[in-house]
């Protein structure tokens, strides 16, 4: 192995993994840098306690963020390898890559590279085109190749998946805890961190399949417009439910996510309705109850330009280089 990378290749690095997705964009990530290792560690600060209090969402987020690590370290030309919860001294240390030596670039996963920076989270509404079975395939075989699975709602189940969100988006409402959490990080100023409000996509004009971040703040600056009525609704599973299978799920997220946008469409997440225990056992139910539902996505083609979330400079996320 090479004793350390060079500076050029832990931007790249650390760049790409700052692009994963996070449950109200908290990037709840930290790096260090240990010759060709790379350790992720959960950043303390950056959990949600009340939206997330077992840290499955983070670990989703870290997970994700350590799939774009080995996108950027096969398109740099290393061979990387995985481990999550690496070493029982160190519980911090939620997951590790290994980098083989620089070689030449790794086709399978460094052809998704030109993804990482165009991926963003997609709030508006979408065309109502169908996603074409061929493209859905691979979507799926994404997912399935990190060992995770996506489940296509049907109408009988999408109609009870709205229903359950209606409840659970007014149980929010009513949650002050809830809220006051959120209000840290939904609707500010463009920070590097957080939703700022103008990023958060304009008001359905009726119910629709999306998620309105806003509840409970002043929503008088956002229009209002008709959403989509056939969206198509995807829970990604797994069959493990630790951290382990989180990390797990985040990794198979964002390779769904890395290939969805090589296609031109974009996503958002309804996982409101996976933050409470019992909501969740209702989703599980929804697809077939034998795996344990993990993230719930809107997917298809973006009817308005996107707006895109900040992210923080990797460097105020690493803490050590050696």
């Amino acid at each position: 192995m090479n004793a350390v990378l060079t500076d050029d290749e832990v931007d790249v690095l650390l760049t790409a993994a700052a692009h994963a997705p996070s449950m109200y964009n908290t990037q709840p990530w930290r790096f260090e840098v240990h010759g060709p290792v790379i350790d992720i560690l959960a950043d303390e600060e950056r959990l949600l306690p009340i939206a997330d209090p077992a840290g499955r969402g983070a670990c989703i987020a870290i997970g994700a963020a350590a799939f774009n690590l080995r996108v950027a370290a096969a398109v740099l030309g290393h061979k990387s390898r995985l481990v999550v919860n690496p070493d029982p001294a160190l519980p911090e240390v939620v997951a590790r890559l290994f980098l083989d030596d620089r070689n030449t670039p790794v086709p399978e996963l460094g052809k998704l590279y030109a993804e990482v920076s165009e991926r963003h989270t997609y709030r508006g509404p979408l065309l109502d085109v169908p996603i074409p079975r061929p493209v859905q395939r691979h979507l799926d075989d994404a997912a399935r190749r990190e060992g995770a699975k996506l489940h296509w709602l049907g109408s009988t189940a999408m109609s009870q998946l709205a229903e359950l969100q209606r409840q659970t988006d007014a149980a929010d409402l009513v949650d002050e805890d809830r809220l006051h959490e959120r209000l840290r990080w939904i609707g500010g100023d463009p920070s590097g961190d957080g939703i700022p409000a103008d990023t958060l996509g304009p008001l359905p004009a009726r119910p629709a399949f999306v998620r309105d971040l806003s509840l409970g703040l002043d929503t008088s600056h956002r229009d209002r417009v008709e959403y989509e009525t056939h969206p198509a609704i995807a829970v990604l599973s797994t069959e493990d439910e630790d951290s382990a299978g989180w990390i797990g799920a985040g990794v198979a997220l964002q390779r769904v996510l890395l290939v969805a946008t090589s296609y031109d469409l974009t996503a958002s997440f309804l996982n409101q309705v996976l933050e409470r225990p019992a909501d969740r056992a209702r989703v599980r139910e929804l697809i077939g109850g034998r795996s344990w539902p993990q993230m719930v996505l809107r997917v298809g083609y973006p009817a308005q330009p996107a707006s895109h979330t900040s992210r923080l400079d990797w460097r105020s996320s690493f803490d050590q280089w050696f």
